[in-house]
Parts: C-alpha cells; sequence; structure tokens
C-alpha cells in the first residue's frame, strides 16, 4: 500500500484539500494507496473565497503566516511537519501539496539538503523521509532561497509580488460571483482573464534556465543550493496555464529538473480541476510517480 501525505494550501485544511483532490483519487487503482490529510499548525483566516465554496468548515490554517519572508517561521512549520511525518507507524512514499504546501516541501527538502552537506560525510546518499513529491499550483519560497546565499534578482521579487497580486484579483472575483450567483454568466470562466497575466498562457517556448522569470538556474549560488536534487527527488508539476503564479510553478519545477520533472498543464487556473480529462492525467502522473519510487517502472500503465 503506497502511503501519500498531502499538505493543503494558505487558508484552507486537510479536509478541503480531501475535498479538492477526490476526483482524481478516485481514477487511481483501488486498494493501492492510503491518503493522509493533516491541517497546517496555524489557525488562519480562510483564503479569500474558500469560505465562500467550503462554508460548511469552521476553521482554516496556515503553515505559516501569509506573505511571511520569515525564514524562522518557515522552518518552525518544518518540526510541525516531522512531527506529522514521524507519527505514523509506517514511513509515507509520496507527499503532494498545494500552494503555499509546495512551499512547505520545497523548503524542507532544501534545507534537510544543506544540513546533510554540511553533517554527512562526503557521497553519503542523501534521504528524505518519503521518496517523491507531487506538487500542485506550487513555487519556490524566495525567501528561503536567499536565506541559503541564492541570488534572488529585482525582477524575480518583481514577479513574485505582481503575480501574488493577480492572484488576489482572481479569488476576491471568485468571492464576489459565489456570494452573488446571479452574476455568473453562462459559459463565464474565473481563470478566462489573461490579458495582464505576466505570461502567454499559450506558449510552447523553451525555459531559459539563466532565466525563469528571474531566477537563474545556472549561477554557482543556486546550484550550491539546489545540487543534483533533481535526480535525487523525483517529482510531478501540476499547474495551469491561466493562474497568475505560473511563473512561480515554473520556476519550482526547474529547480528540481534532472531527474524524473514531469509537467502537467491542465490549462486552467490556481486550482485543481475536477473535469475526467484532468483526473485521468493525474491519476496516471501519480501511478508513474509511483511505480518509480517503488522501483516498479515496468508495471503496466494505468487504464482508464
Amino acid at each position: 500500500m503506497t502511503r501519500v501525505l498531502g499538505l493543503h494550501g494558505y487558508g484552507t485544511s486537510g479536509d478541503i484539500f480531501r475535498s479538492q483532490t477526490a476526483a482524481f483519487r478516485l481514477k487511481l487503482p483501488k486498494e493501492t494507496y492510503t491518503f493522509t490529510f493533516p491541517n497546517a499548525p496555524l489557525p488562519s483566516a480562510p483564503t479569500v473565497g474558500v469560505d465562500s465554496i467550503w462554508n460548511q468548515t469552521p476553521k482554516f490554517y496556515a503553515w505559516w503566516p501569509a506573505q511571511s519572508s520569515n525564514t524562522s517561521e518557515i522552518r518552525a512549520s518544518h518540526d510541525h511537519l516531522e512531527e506529522i511525518l514521524a507519527s505514523e507507524k509506517e514511513p509515507f512514499d509520496l507527499v503532494m501539496g498545494f500552494s503555499q504546501g509546495c512551499s512547505l516541501i520545497m523548503s524542507y527538502i532544501l534545507y534537510r539538503y544543506q544540513e546533510h552537506l554540511l553533517t554527512r560525510p562526503p557521497g553519503e546518499k542523501f534521504e528524505l523521509p518519503f521518496k517523491g513529491v507531487m506538487f500542485i499550483c506550487g513555487g519556490p519560497s524566495l525567501p528561503v532561497l536567499q536565506d541559503l546565499g541564492v541570488k534572488v534578482s529585482v525582477r524575480a521579487w518583481d514577479v513574485n509580488k505582481a503575480t501574488a497580486a493577480l492572484l488576489h484579483k482572481r479569488t476576491e472575483k471568485l468571492k464576489f460571483k459565489a456570494d452573488n450567483p446571479d452574476t455568473i454568466k453562462r459559459g463565464e470562466g474565473l481563470w478566462d482573464e489573461v490579458g495582464d497575466l505576466l505570461h502567454d498562457p499559450t506558449s510552447k517556448r523553451k525555459v531559459d534556465p539563466r532565466d525563469v522569470f528571474g531566477l537563474d538556474f545556472t549561477d554557482q549560488n543556486m546550484r550550491k543550493a539546489v545540487g543534483e536534487l533533481g535526480e535525487m527527488v523525483p517529482t510531478v508539476h501540476v499547474y495551469g496555464g491561466k493562474d497568475p503564479r505560473w511563473p512561480a510553478s515554473v520556476q519550482l519545477a526547474q529547480l528540481f529538473e534532472g531527474g524524473m520533472n514531469e509537467r502537467f498543464d491542465h490549462g486552467g487556473g490556481h486550482e485543481f480541476p475536477r473535469t475526467t480529462e484532468c483526473s485521468v492525467m493525474v491519476a496516471e502522473l501519480m501511478e508513474k510517480l509511483r511505480r518509480r519510487v517503488e522501483g516498479l517502472e515496468g508495471e503496466e500503465e494505468l487504464r482508464n
């Protein structure tokens, strides 16, 4: 049985993440996976629009305060994560996160990797308390990268700030529509407005690692911080081309470039679409990740 830990986004909860992922989990082979969805340690206000959709949810949580640049607060969340990882009788095989949950996983891996380099003999294998990761609409924590010695450019900070503001604008619209359903027009999508995005959601241009929205992944300091994590940690990256935070998702995917680095653009926004097509694709990717970490890559592909 493959054990999966699900880490929710800011201002939501474990139960909400369970609901968000229900459609794709139904496409997975039966009796193959077990999922655990804990709450983050800090009570928080609901992220904009969430309380309008999940209005029966009494409490919302965060891994650290919104927009925090204090790496000590981020590292404190790692203590809680370690408690979760150690609380089960059997270790988790996979971890998946959404939004802030992705930043939690990314920062945990990078700090643990640096600790390994400083405390373990050269050449000793780097290990995590899990074997692979699925990132959903995530992004790297720029304060963490900076704390690890990476030169974060002014452009990278500007992109981060601008995309966060655009996401807030979209979710404010979602809340208004949810609270005023009579204003919803047939065929209108929350994420269909793309004219103000910082990227072209239709572009197929290959990413230049020297400039991924302001981050240079060929820079010496970046290489010291990231090392060969892409080869050591199999990852799947799920994101939406209409998500204002798409640039951050691409940065996160690039951070783990080098080994199994599957990427799927579901074409939507900062969300987890529940369409059959998306659910089947994400289930196939999780199956591929499971087979990779369990050494079963020759196993028959998931059937629809």
